[in-house]
C-alpha cells in the first residue's frame, strides 16, 4: 500500500484525530463499491450542500416517475444534501421501493441525509469517513490474506498458529476480528481496524510471529478495503509472486 505525499498527510491528520478525539469521528457503515461512493460524493461536491431545496414535494414526485438515471442520481444527491427530517423520511422509503440500477445511490443518499440531520441537530462537527467494506464508529473495515509458503493447504497445526497470533495482534491494537476463513493456502481475514493504527504493520507483525514457528508463510501482504476479493485473484497474485 503506497500513498502520495498529500494523501499520507491526510490520512495522518485523520489518525491522529481519532486517536485524541474518536467521538468525532464517524466511519460511513456501508459495503457500496468504492467507484460508486467516489462518483457519488463527487455529483455531492459539485451540487454543494443546500439549506433547503425548492418544492421538495415535487422533487418527491418527480423522482418516484422518472426513468432516466442520470437524472434520478442528482435529485438523491440534491435531497441528501439538504439534511432534512422530510427529506430523510422520503429516502428512506425510496430505498425500499427502488429499482436496482439505483438501489446503491439511494443508501448513499439516505446515510448522507442521516449525517448532515444528526449534524444539525447534534450542532457538532463529525469527520465521516468512507470506503467500500464501511467500518463501524472509528474503525474501518479491512480484508486481509496471509499466502502459504507453498501450494499446500495449511495444516491444523498451521491455522492454530495463524488463528492465535492474529488473534493477539488485532486485539492488542484495539481491533475487532469479524472473520478468519482458510481457503487452500490462503488465510483471509476480515477486520475492523481502529483509523488511527496502521494496518499494514499489524498484518506485518503477524506475519513475523507466525515465522516463528516454521516460516510457512509468505512475506508477502495483500490488504484492502474496497471490496471482497475472490480466489481467482488470489491466485493469479500468488502466481505472479512466485514468478517475480
Amino acid at each position: 500500500m503506497r500513498l502520495d505525499g498529500g494523501h499520507e498527510k491526510i490520512l495522518e491528520q485523520m489518525r491522529d484525530l481519532a486517536l485524541k478525539h474518536p467521538e468525532k469521528i464517524q466511519i460511513v457503515e456501508t459495503n457500496v463499491d468504492a467507484d460508486v461512493q467516489l462518483e457519488f460524493y463527487s455529483m455531492m461536491q459539485e451540487e454543494g450542500k443546500s439549506d433547503a431545496v425548492d418544492d421538495m414535494q415535487a422533487i418527491f414526485a418527480r423522482l418516484s416517475d422518472c426513468t432516466d438515471l442520470e437524472e434520478r442520481k442528482r435529485m438523491l444527491v440534491s435531497l441528501a444534501c439538504t439534511g432534512e427530517i422530510e427529506a430523510y423520511r422520503f429516502l428512506e422509503k425510496y430505498l425500499v421501493t427502488c429499482d436496482d440500477d439505483i438501489k446503491k445511490w439511494a443508501v448513499l443518499a439516505c446515510q448522507q441525509c442521516q449525517m448532515f440531520l444528526e449534524s444539525s441537530l447534534l450542532d457538532e462537527s463529525k469527520l465521516y469517513v468512507a470506503s467500500g467494506l464501511g467500518g463501524k464508529d472509528y474503525r474501518l473495515r479491512y480484508i486481509f490474506v496471509l499466502f502459504g509458503a507453498t501450494k499446500d493447504d495449511f495444516t491444523d497445526f498451521q491455522k492454530k498458529v495463524i488463528s492465535n497470533e492474529t488473534k493477539y495482534y488485532l486485539e492488542k491494537s484495539g481491533s475487532v476480528s469479524e472473520n478468519l476463513q482458510f481457503l487452500c493456502n490462503y488465510a483471509i481475514c476480515t477486520a475492523l481496524v481502529p483509523l488511527y493504527e496502521d494496518v499494514v504493520a499489524i498484518v506485518q507483525s503477524i506475519i513475523d510471529e507466525v515465522n516463528q514457528y516454521g516460516g510457512f508463510v509468505k512475506q508477502s501482504i495483500f490488504i484492502t478495503n474496497e471490496k471482497p476479493v475472490g480466489k481467482d485473484v488470489l491466485d493469479k497474485m500468488f502466481d505472479s509472486d512466485e514468478n517475480s
